[in-house]
């Protein structure tokens, strides 16, 4: 049996599967519940928050059809595997000549996503298993800089890149007594940490509240949430401990990014005040979804799931314990907007559709919180307690292409690119799949 006929006749038995697993739910009828950059881009190229416009003004352009999906949750590793495997395949058969990954252009952000999904997956691939690995490999290493650093040259993202590469290359050393990239890690968890916000680049606690402690793009001085995240899961994989001073400093950071009323980013300074919901937005003074309006001329920025997961995952590692009244907030939160269908927080009465931006990352950066944090269920208000990683598991499942791959509708932070959106979801369901193996 050949590779492509064995593929071809996996995706049509979990094909039949599948259909003894479905209910129906429509994504489009999510109004009010409620990050893809293309690689070349320089620094921050999120779209900024929502501007409040006339309902007369939304076009059918501005919102557009999403697609109805039937799915139920789905218990079986078996078939979970098989999703996984499905979109492994797409992935290395979509490795460019030079043994990058990415639609647009060889990015070794892309790849460290892509090589570490493989890694994690249920397969848990390896450089003995194919080129897929090792030229991917050769491509990242062929991108680290004399500053530590690994990146594209003149293409931005530095702190983004270099921290999916150390955590690509931290899997692949998984379980190895000694480790292939020890050097390489090294170098690069100092470059990183480098980038932060701190006093030796002379950022002060008080003065900088939109800044100090946060660590950004790296082509940028605009520290953000997301950059935060990934900078704090590289650098504590490499090694760093949670009482080291840079995960102190980043705490100040993420602190001020929580609608809590610990926050002291917002107040007369800064004419912006909390909504008390516990949730977490992208920086001090910054939301990418909407900008309240108070009475009181002062502003609030709304919680949303991809920034409030990333940041209690964060808050965590930077050395809170789970108990800590802000985490607890956080994952009150959570809990009252729980859900696999959209990124919640997301939508707004305009524009329902925009529960889908920046989805895929979503279900990623769940995943890794609820796994790291070692949480089972979740119960939301009316009681009911549900079963994440099958039911994300599920979800999954049914978004999946016939060729294997995921895309995202919405076009958003790079999720347009299948190998982007592919490696989120191998990397969620490689999580599903540990988390239900261990029951």
């Amino acid at each position: 049996m050949t590779a492509k006929f064995a593929r071809t006749s996996s995706a049509f038995v979990l094909g039949l599967l599948a259909m003894a697993f479905v209910t129906a739910t429509d994504v489009s009828g999510q109004a009010g519940q409620p990050e893809t950059k293309k690689p070349a881009a320089q620094g921050n190229t999120e779209p900024q928050a929502e501007k409040q416009v006339p309902e007369k003004q939304i076009t059918e352009k501005q919102e557009p059809t999403l697609p109805v999906v039937k799915w139920r949750p789905v218990r079986s590793n078996d078939m979970i595997k098989m999703a996984a495997d499905r979109g492994c395949n797409y992935l290395i058969d979509h490795r460019r000549e030079d043994g990058a990954y990415g639609s647009y252009a060889d990015d070794v952000g892309i790849t460290a996503l892509v090589v570490q999904a493989l890694a994690q997956s249920p397969r848990a691939y390896r450089e003995t298993d194919g080129p897929f690995i090792t030229k991917a490999v050769e491509y990242m290493l062929g991108k680290a800089k004399p500053d530590g650093g690994i990146y594209n040259a003149g293409q931005g993202l530095e702190n983004y890149k270099t921290s999916v590469s150390i955590l690509a290359l931290i899997a692949l050393d998984a379980g190895r007594e000694k480790k292939r990239y020890a050097d390489a890690v090294a170098r690069a968890r100092e470059y990183v940490m480098t980038l932060q916000a701190d006093e030796k680049h002379g950022y002060d606690k008080t003065k900088h509240k939109a800044a100090f402690g946060g660590i950004g793009y790296g082509s940028d001085r605009r520290p953000d949430v997301s950059n935060t995240h990934f900078a704090i899961e590289a650098l504590k994989a490499a090694g760093v401990s949670e009482d080291s001073e840079a995960f102190k400093r980043a705490l100040v950071f993420l602190k001020r990014c929580q609608n809590s009323s610990d926050n002291d980013y917002f107040g007369e300074e800064t004419k912006s005040k909390t909504t008390g919901d516990g949730g977490m937005f992208y920086a001090p003074g910054s939301t990418k979804t909407l900008v309240i309006k108070n009475e009181d001329g002062t502003e609030s920025f709304s919680s949303y799931g991809s920034m409030t997961y990333a940041g209690l995952k964060s808050l965590v590692y930077a050395g809170l314990s789970k108990d800590h009244p802000l985490c607890k907030q956080a994952f009150a939160w959570i809990e009252k907007n729980y859900t696999v269908e959209v990124n919640p927080g997301m939508a707004t009465p305009l524009h329902p559709a925009r529960g889908w931006n920046g989805l895929y990352y979503y279900y990623m950066v769940m995943a890794r919180t609820l796994e790291a944090l070692e949480v089972r269920t979740v119960t939301t208000p009316d009681g009911v307690e549900h079963d994440w990683a099958a039911e994300l598991a599920g979800r999954l499942i049914a978004l999946q292409a016939e060729d294997g791959s995921w895309v995202n509708p919405i076009d958003r932070w790079w999720e347009g690119d299948p190998n982007v959106t592919t490696a989120y979801a191998v990397r969620a369901l490689s999580i599903c799949n540990d988390v239900m193996s261990k029951k």
